[in-house]
């Protein structure tokens, strides 16, 4: 199905699901208030610059957004509710693009609410987390990345280097990550490699968009007086050594997202659809945040790596086209790891969230 034959089909649930997914999250979020326990996610300060604690660009304007527009009930408050919003626009737009991809009404909506049902998923939003921007940047790498793979034009590689912007404004773990893609481009590319003009021109087309960003960031920070050291500490603690045990966070990621076995097994089955390179990136991206975080001073979350692979498959999912059994394949992976997440919650929620959930208490109103 066409996005446009899809925009004019009366059976479009993309606004219901996410309107869905974001009310849900929002009675979460409104009964971990009413329970007292959805304070102490404070958005921190970093110098002058509030949300720059871990580098992010996308957190330090979630923060100035939710100071904006949450100054009736606080900023921690207004930072949930941004997050809930992003959510249930994420779900919406996941739903689309699994019906692009001749995903069923009905199995794409399933497949929507499994994803949102995800602990891992729900214990971001609530919780105001950074982790769950690098999610939206994860998963919309990954559409991006499967165009450029299957056009190869000048706007794929457009769109392509306008999402590596995401991953500067991410944070430094994804950044690092920037030249190693910015080189994909034009390597792919047969008479690129053999002729050095056109290797630079596309080289050129999918780096200039990161730039502009680099340097307007700077160009604020000067403008405001902002420190130096406040601006490149972030970047310098992405490299230091600080090794931590990976088990924990390796056995989380195999409980709770098992759905990346379909990549995988996408990867092993001969299809004219087939974008390997895509499918391994999708797959690499969590195994990158796993090992990095456990090497180096990143003080991501332990479920980091889990929810990164829920992220990046339902990227994967919303630009592959996958054969019915896979679908129901996928469909029993994410039960499995949703039903996963929770039973093993002890084990990487706090345990005042936890606490919280329950009893239902919508903003101190008892039910």
């Amino acid at each position: 199905m066409t996005p446009g034959a899809l925009l004019a089909s009366r059976r479009d649930w993309a606004v219901p699901a996410g309107v869905t997914v974001g009310v849900a999250l929002l009675l979460i979020g409104g009964n971990l208030a009413g329970n007292g326990a959805l304070g102490g996610f404070e958005p921190g300060d970093a110098g002058m610059l509030a949300g720059w604690e871990h580098g992010s660009l996308l957190r330090v304007v979630a923060v100035w957004i939710a100071n904006w527009f949450g100054f009736p009930v606080g900023a921690d408050t207004g930072l949930v509710l941004l997050y809930v919003m992003l959510a249930g626009v994420g779900s919406a737009i996941a739903y689309r693009a699994l019906r692009v991809s001749d995903w069923p009404a009905a199995q794409a909506l399933l497949a929507v609410a499994l994803f949102a049902a995800n602990g891992l998923l729900v214990y971001s939003v609530t919780t105001a987390s950074h982790e769950f921007l690098l999610l939206l940047v994860l998963a919309a790498l990954i559409p991006a990345r499967r165009l450029l793979e299957a056009v190869g034009d000048v706007q794929s590689i457009i769109n392509y280097g306008l999402t590596l912007t995401l991953l500067l404004m991410a944070g430094p773990p994804l950044a690092m990550l920037i030249p190693v893609l910015v080189l994909a481009v034009p390597l792919r590319d047969v008479e690129a490699r053999q002729k050095p003009q056109v290797f630079g021109a596309m080289l050129l087309v999918a780096v200039v968009p990161t730039l502009i960003i680099m340097a307007g960031v700077w160009a604020l920070a000067a403008r405001a007086g902002l420190p130096l050291d406040v601006m490149i500490e972030p970047f310098t603690q992405t490299v230091s050594l600080s090794p931590q045990p990976i088990v924990a966070s390796l056995l989380l990621l195999a409980a709770t997202a098992p759905v990346g076995i379909g990549m995988f097994i996408h990867l092993l089955v001969a299809d004219r659809r087939r974008k390997i390179l895509t499918s391994i990136l999708a797959l690499l991206l969590p195994a990158y945040l796993l090992v990095g975080n456990s090497q180096l001073d990143w003080e991501f979350a332990v479920w980091l790596p889990a929810a990164a692979m829920m992220a990046t498959t339902m990227g994967w999912l919303g630009a592959t086209r996958v054969r019915p059994w896979m679908r129901l394949l996928t469909l029993g992976l994410l039960a499995a790891g949703t039903m996963a997440s929770w039973l093993l919650a002890p084990t990487w929620a706090d345990a005042a969230w936890l606490d919280g959930l329950l009893p239902m208490r919508l903003f101190q109103l008892s039910l």
